[in-house]
């Protein structure tokens, strides 16, 4: 057991008052003492807040949940509580911890990346998650059974709200499978009961930190990142984290820069404007500051350095291809008649105007024809094994992210084509063709599990859904990717054409209506408002006596109403 000694201090010198011993259930045998130091530093006890038992005010139970929710104890409210409260603990905890334990039970430590992701894949199809979700939640259970079975039990005992559980397996992903035997300790020590989320999730960060501080936060240099976020409104945003001296480094750099071209562009139209002729402002992609005859502001400059300047690799080789962006557009809008958006790289909406605005700057375009009512991409004709370009390009289109089901991996630049159903080299007849209805793209890690026959996909229902199967067994089936907007456009068009249809149908009957003098003509109509008019009028000047209505209208001398 380790303990903590306090040294007396000389006379005379103020002194604070000794630290308790932690107790065996505050701090855990052999390994509390070298992990809640800091090398160098001498043996310190808990932070005062985790000393001894930590408890909140009031015990949530089936008996205080009224008063503690201001409801009487026998009304219907209280009753739903108790419910609530009961199903939470017994029912929903016992199904989150089988669940929880047969995920660690699927999770291998040991496996690689490609082999790891095949099983991630399929427990994704289980889940209905990503194949990046379905990796976490395994890696989550399996620290969850292995690393912190005490918090764990307060889960299955129903005093660990499995929100609460979820939280700490996120706040330990970072520390040492020792120092989350530590935290598993101290928290299953705690009276979980009687402890608000806000007071709990206070209690656990202070834990993770002092328990690894190190391992918690991380350090700066490990958390260098380049993430992109697409918005809703057809914008993204590019976020760079690293050390802040680096970050700031690059902001300063980028800042000179961008004023340097700035002081170009105003020395560039002072010129312009002294007569001179031929003078190229810089960095004036569009035009934009010749027309308006100023310079750009910086914020617009540092966005052009960052989006159009040349990446340096400093010697290593990158395959000159030209960006590649696929972007698939109704005809209808890209003729103006429809405001249906585009879909670029078949995961990212935009606009009918940006769509328009990108098509006309570019210098190929492929057509891809769809089902005129359901948006399924259709097929064209091939004999070969190799797939044509344009099949490439058909499959490239269809297929913008790897086709196993909850991979998210584009496949614009570094994605394979490949068959559904096996090409038989020796009797390619009875093998599958290579047809567009039998080709997929793929992500390289995904075509390396389906050649070594891991992952199967077969195609059903004529081609329109696959099923896949991993190592055998048949986990899920998708239906294959098509244009949604054809479809919707189809179904707003079939609208307006019943419309067309009622309007035509009905016509005669409106028509004769019209000739038996069943609707007023205008003369008529200019008549009766005008008699509405009269009436609003005099009811509205009314002043007589509050309470008393006021009489009819005198009518104009020598005129019949309506007049």
């Amino acid at each position: 057991m380790s303990t903590l000694s306090h040294e007396p201090a000389p006379r005379g010198e103020e002194t604070s008052p000794p630290a308790p011993t932690p107790t065996p259930a505050l701090l855990p045998e052999g390994a509390a003492a070298s992990v809640a130091r800091r090398p160098g530093e001498p043996e310190r006890a808990l932070p005062r807040v985790l000393r001894g038992t930590v408890k909140g005010r009031s015990e949530v139970t089936a008996g205080t949940i009224a008063g503690l929710a201001l409801v009487e104890e026998e009304s219907e409210d209280a009753v739903l509580l108790r419910r609530l409260l009961d199903r939470r603990r017994t029912v929903l905890a016992a199904l989150y911890v089988a669940e929880l334990r047969d995920l660690a039970a699927l999770w291998d430590e040991k496996a690689g990346e490609e082999d790891g992701d095949v099983n991630a894949a399929a427990v994704g199809m289980v889940l209905r998650s990503r194949i990046g979700r379905a990796t976490t939640r395994q890696r989550d259970a399996f620290v969850g059974v292995t690393d912190l079975p005490r918090c764990l039990g307060e889960v299955e005992t129903g005093a660990l709200p499995t929100e609460w559980f979820d939280h700490v397996l996120r706040s330990v992903r970072d520390l040492t499978a020792e120092q989350r035997h530590l935290v598993d300790e101290q928290v299953a020590g705690w009276q979980l009961d009687s402890l608000s989320p806000d007071r709990f999730w206070t209690l656990l960060r202070t834990l993770v930190l002092w328990f690894g501080r190190t391992a918690a936060d991380g350090s700066p240099e490990s958390k260098r990142d380049v993430r992109i976020d697409v918005n809703a409104d057809a914008t993204a945003c590019l976020s760079v984290t690293g050390p802040i001296p680096e970050i700031l480094g690059l902001g300063r750099r980028l800042d000179v820069a961008a004023r340097a071209v700035q002081d170009a562009q105003r020395r560039a139209l002072e010129r312009i404007a002294a007569g001179a002729q031929d003078v190229e402002i810089p960095w004036d992609v569009d035009g934009d500051v010749a027309a308006a005859g100023r310079h750009m502001t910086l914020g617009a400059i540092r966005y052009l350095l960052l989006t159009r300047s040349t990446i340096d690799t400093a010697g290593v080789p990158v395959p000159r291809m030209p960006l590649r962006l696929n972007l698939v557009v109704p005809v209808l809008s890209l003729l103006g008649v429809s405001d249906a958006p585009g879909t670029l790289d078949g995961t990212i909406s935009v606009p009918a105007e940006m769509a328009r605005a990108l098509c006309g700057d570019a210098p190929v375009w492929h057509r891809v024809l769809t089902d005129p009512i359901s948006g399924e991409f259709l097929p064209v004709a091939a004999q070969q094994y190799r797939p044509s370009r344009a099949m490439l390009e058909h499959v490239r289109l269809v297929d913008t992210v790897c086709a196993v089901p909850g991979c998210t991996r584009t496949l614009v630049d570094a994605g394979e084509v490949d068959h559904i159903e096996e090409f038989d080299h020796l009797r390619p007849r009875r093998g599958g063709p290579t047809a567009p209805e039998n080709l997929h793209g793929l992500c390289r890690r995904h075509h390396a599990a389906k050649t070594r026959g891991r992952l199967d996909p077969e195609r059903t229902d004529g081609g329109r859904s696959t099923r896949w199967s991993v190592d055998g067994t048949a986990w899920s089936e998708v239906t294959t990717n098509r244009d949604l907007v054809t479809a919707t456009l189809a179904a707003e068009y079939q609208r307006l054409w019943d419309l067309h249809l009622d309007e035509k149908r009905y016509a005669p009957v409106w028509e004769r209506m019209e000739r038996e003098c069943c609707f007023p003509t205008p003369e008529e109509d200019a008549m009766w408002q005008r008699w509405h008019a009269f009436h609003e009028e005099h009811y509205a000047t009314w002043d007589g006596p509050p309470g008393v209505d006021p009489p009819p209208p005198e009518f104009p001398e020598f005129q019949d109403p309506p007049f």
